[in-house]
């Protein structure tokens, strides 16, 4: 069995395939004739991308979009000498939707060199557990050589208020008449699909149901036009812990209505008064996250008297910003200012 690696830089997971020699089930075939599978991997390596962009024995994901790549080689034996094999790469293209919970994968074989190793056949198979589903529509049983490629649909019903994680779990099966059958597996990125966003009656949705990535750290940008907050978020992350500092610690949601009042509080109180009409009182980190309040040094948050029309813009800002990534309660995230 082959296993992924996870691997987060600068807001792209990067994930390597851990290769491994796997030896076939005994069959009714000759023992002295046998098929077995040999997987070639590299070592993890970081990268920057605003999409996902494919790498040998590498995942890179987006918030929504991953691509993985597996370099395969299924070698020929007899009396345990090789005597043919078969070159190839296996790309998995997915594609989650923010305000769906279908969507779908394109699994694509690439062309085959090879050596003494005609008639190999592939069959494959692509599930994830739980609420989520799976129909395979790509190609089986096609012989190594030319490349073929089809899609896996999915489908994911998770429950109001709920969110569900899980992960594709690939396996190939490559037999030729005569041999023994071999096989690997490995596992994609994980996926999250949810659906919590609603009112506070909890009556009626805010965001359709939707699924991503979340091991992938977003990063807001939308602070950055607002030049009052915008300057005291750059003071307080120019210090302390540096939190929300792209590729650094980053901030975590909270969820919590009451508890993000109780950090606004804190902080800015409701007695305190501003200096001239007009003001209001702006905290860095937000009280909507689990940084807020005094929940971290003092050396590493701050606030500020700031136009009340930044203030209430950044509101709607932030929650805008939580339905175009999908952050969720404790989900990690960047600010770039």
């Amino acid at each position: 069995m082959t296993t992924f690696q996870r691997i987060c830089t600068a807001g792209v997971g990067v994930v390597a395939l851990a290769g491994a020699t796997l030896t076939p089930a005994q069959a009714a075939a000759p023992a002295a004739d046998r098929l077995s599978i040999r997987v070639s991997v590299g070592e993890p390596g970081g990268m920057s991308a605003s999409a996902a962009t494919c790498r040998v024995n590498r995942i890179v994901i987006t918030r929504y979009e991953s691509c993985a790549v597996a370099d395969a080689m299924v070698t020929l034996l007899r009396n345990g000498r090789p005597v043919g094999n078969a070159k190839f790469k296996i790309t998995h293209t997915m594609k989650l939707k923010q305000k769906s919970r279908k969507w779908s994968e394109t699994t694509a074989i690439s062309r085959a060199t090879l050596t003494n190793a005609s008639g190999i056949r592939a069959a494959y198979t692509a599930t994830c557990k739980g609420t989520c589903k799976t129909t395979n529509r790509v190609p089986q049983g096609r012989a190594l050589g030319a490349a073929f490629s089809g899609k896996v649909n999915y489908v994911n019903n998770v429950k109001k208020n709920k969110k569900h994680t899980t992960e594709t779990t690939y396996r190939f099966v490559f037999t030729k008449p005569g041999f023994t059958a071999g096989e690997f597996s490995y596992k994609s990125a994980k996926y999250r699909c949810d659906d919590q966003f609603w009112n506070r009656a909890n009556t009626a949705r805010t965001l359709s149901a939707g699924c991503a990535h979340p091991a992938f750290t977003p990063t807001m940008t939308t602070m950055a036009t607002l030049p009052q907050i915008s300057r005291n978020i750059r003071a307080v992350q120019s210090r302390g812990q540096r939190l929300g500092v792209p590729g650094g610690a980053p901030l975590t949601r909270l969820a919590d209505r009451v508890r993000i009042q109780a950090n606004r509080d804190a902080v800015c109180p409701r007695s305190q008064r501003p200096p001239r009409p007009g003001l209001s009182c702006d905290e860095y980190p937000f009280a909507s996250t689990r940084q807020g309040g005094t929940s971290v040094p003092a050396s590493s948050r701050g606030t500020a008297w700031v136009p009340e029309q930044e203030q209430d813009q950044q509101g709607g800002r932030i929650a805008a910003f939580q339905k175009s990534v999908r952050l969720l309660d404790r989900d990690a995230f960047w600010v770039k200012v």
